[in-house]
């Protein structure tokens, strides 16, 4: 490709609402331009892309995953519908799908494109031995891609985890992630299970003891008002289901955590609201503010493992500008269902050990999760197994972001003067900087060398524009080819500048020694 026929318009600056690292340089090295609400890919990035998707393709259709595509919106449902007249014997399976999908990311809610998966199994055994199988391959993808990626949990109990994330660290990233590194622990904040610390100075429990306090309603309010520390008071959240409501208990310093009370609870994410006034008035017969544990009718009493250790707290006393202190679990009031239902934070304790967690930010590449029968009962996908008898099909879904991988490769990879791509995936494996196109001699052994790069299948960017040598070098750094030739002023003799983009050191070769070096290179990183 000449860059003279390239649509190439790199930028010194970009926009300041534009925070991420990623997005700066891609705008910047004319691979991505923002338009309205989401980003256009422009011909460099969009190679970039279509590396990005080789590089998945490949690895898939090696393990016998092969690609199909619906054109409509689709989900489980719809694939368990898809194969229901073809499926017959177990000897058919297993057997996966991928289709390339483009569409609004859910994070971010940007445009993205992504690669889904679906896998088809006989039993449990077969979806489980799926899952561990796909964890490996993605691996292998994004370590081609120059990417060491970490298996975070997503949702997951103490036997088994049901679903999972690829993810890598990243200051960009909009997801949170709890770790321990004591014991390598590492899941979704979301998800994450907390581990108590139930050290408490009080042994006795003391007589309960109606308090005053007028218009007082927020922990922050109480915890001023009666000089009360906040983990020693205990916080209600009134909520509304489907058919039913709920009463959360938790401390005062925690956070109820929606994503483990619906799981809890074995209701549908995002089914759950807070209650509206007048539904807590007449449960509570106080106004908001003053909701507590003690005489609470029908409602579902949810209490989280630390409350039920709290001894002698404060809690609303389900009358109007009236709190109790002293309050006690099994003397003073019961749960329906005791659980794990606050939100981890930053020093707790180490669910798997006695470390304590961290809080870092992360992006999703990837997401792995099991499928129960439900979605080929639902549609009636069925086949039939070694003793003749009719079985629902099990499921697995995954999904890869093509999109984000391009991204967290950008944050990996780069320095201050632009991008460094790893060879696998850089838009061109080199690019040829002809000084002054106007000198017949560096104008002849630019076109020489490219031709014969070219003619070897090395995908080359000629840069043969009538632009100022420093304006090529500058771009030449910001876009990040990893392999960079310059055609100068020693044209004449047949020699070159020969530089790595990830390297300081450069060196001046004959011509013959640099179409060796470039094949040498390639051939070290795989690619020829």
């Amino acid at each position: 490709m000449r860059a003279s026929k390239l649509y190439l318009h790199t930028l010194k600056e970009v926009p300041s609402e534009i925070e991420k690292i990623s997005d700066k340089l891609l705008i910047r090295g004319s691979m991505m331009r923002k338009v309205g609400g989401t980003y256009a890919y422009l011909p460099l990035g969009y190679r970039v892309i279509e590396k990005v998707k080789t590089v998945f393709k490949k690895k898939l259709e090696e393990e016998g995953v092969q690609e199909f595509n619906i054109l409509l919106p689709s989900d489980e449902k719809t694939y368990a519908s898809l194969v229901k007249k073809d499926l017959k014997s177990y000897k058919e399976l297993p057997f996966g799908f991928y289709q390339v999908k483009v569409g609004a990311d859910e994070v971010d809610k940007k445009g993205s494109i992504s690669f889904e998966l679906i896998t088809f199994d006989k039993d449990k055994e077969g979806v489980e031995a799926h899952f561990q199988y796909i964890h490996t391959i993605f691996e292998e993808i994004f370590k081609k891609c120059g990417l060491s990626v970490e298996k975070i949990l997503d949702i997951h109990n103490k036997k088994e985890i049901t679903s999972g994330k690829f993810m890598i660290f990243s200051e960009e990233g909009k997801e949170e992630i709890a770790l321990c590194k004591s014991c390598g622990y590492k899941a979704l904040k979301k998800r994450a299970m907390c581990g108590m610390d139930l050290a408490n100075e009080e042994k006795e429990m003391k007589a309960l003891e109606e308090v005053y306090t007028p218009n007082v309603k927020t922990i922050e309010q109480l915890n001023e008002f009666l000089d009360i520390e906040e983990a020693k008071l205990m916080k209600c959240l009134l909520l509304k289901g489907k058919d039913q409501f709920i009463a959360a208990f938790v401390r005062g310093d925690r956070e109820l955590n929606l994503a483990k009370l619906e799981t809890v609870l074995n209701v549908e994410p995002m089914t759950l609201s807070f209650a509206e006034g007048e539904d807590v008035e007449r449960i509570t017969s106080a106004k908001t503010g003053f909701a507590g544990p003690i005489g609470l009718k029908d409602v579902v009493i949810v209490v989280d493992a630390e409350v039920t250790k709290m001894k002698n707290a404060v809690a609303g006393a389900n009358k109007t500008d009236y709190h109790i202190k002293n309050v006690n679990y099994k003397r003073d009031f019961k749960a329906d269902v005791i659980a794990d239902i606050i939100m981890i934070q930053e020093g707790d304790k180490c669910p798997k050990c006695d470390g304590h967690i961290e809080i870092q930010k992360g992006i999703e590449l990837g997401r792995l999760k099991k499928l129960n029968t439900n979605y080929s009962k639902h549609v009636g996908t069925t086949y039939i197994d070694e003793d003749g008898k009719e079985k629902n099909v099990f499921m697995g879904s995954y999904s890869l972001h093509v999109t984000k991988t391009l991204a967290a490769i950008v944050d990996k990879y780069h320095d201050d003067h632009g991008i460094l791509w790893p060879v696998s995936v850089a838009p061109f494996h080199v690019i040829i900087s002809i000084v002054n196109k106007k000198k017949e001699e560096q104008l002849s052994l630019g076109e020489r060398l490219y031709k014969e790069l070219v003619d070897a299948g090395i995908e080359v960017l000629l840069d043969d524009r009538d632009e100022r040598a420093g304006a090529k070098f500058k771009d030449a750094d910001l876009l990040g080819i990893p392999i960079r030739i310059v055609v100068g002023k020693k044209a004449g003799e047949g020699v070159v500048e020969y530089k790595l983009r990830n390297e300081e050191e450069k060196e001046e070769l004959s011509y013959n020694k640099a179409l060796s070096n470039v094949l040498k290179t390639l051939k070290e990183a795989g690619i020829k």
